[in-house]
């Protein structure tokens, strides 16, 4: 790829084109890792859903794991389907950011929030769960492996 198609894509890739899904904006310095922690460990909307099928929630691999076998499931209900990616998305970032160690979240300049490993690499938690839902992508357990991996 030459130096100028490489910047294209660059530039025009989710980094700087308007965040989809979830975005997060403050104040400069807003980006802190435990900051954005605090702002995106809650999942009310998950923990509801999950309760209703007799599942607690937990921040963990085996929360992960559980909440899998649900997904199809609840991506079939039209008053959950529509919010799923986002909620899931964020789960799988909390559960990395907990317990991978060096893990944390970040923000690109479009405001959107990825989880950086400590090897540098980038993931888009949000995007790896619409592929999952489509059913094009990686089920939960999969992520997890591949980032605490690095």
């Amino acid at each position: 790829m030459g130096a100028i198609a490489k910047w294209r894509r660059n530039w025009r890739g989710p980094k700087r084109g308007p965040a989809r899904g979830i975005a997060v904006f403050g104040a400069p310095g807003f980006e802190d890792p435990e900051g954005l922690e605090g702002l995106l460990s809650r999942h009310d909307d998950l923990t509801i859903w999950a309760a209703r099928d007799n599942l607690v929630l937990t921040q963990d691999p085996e929360g992960l794991a559980a909440i899998e076998g649900l997904l199809d499931h609840w991506y079939a209900d039209p008053t959950i389907g529509h919010k799923l990616s986002n909620e899931v998305g964020v789960f799988l970032g909390t559960v990395i950011v907990k317990t991978v160690p060096g893990a944390r979240w970040t923000v690109w300049p479009n405001g959107h929030p990825v989880i950086r490993l400590v090897s540098g690499r980038e993931m888009d938690v949000t995007a790896l769960a619409v592929q999952r839902l489509n059913g094009n992508g990686q089920d939960l357990s999969q992520l997890f492996s591949q980032a605490a991996r690095g």
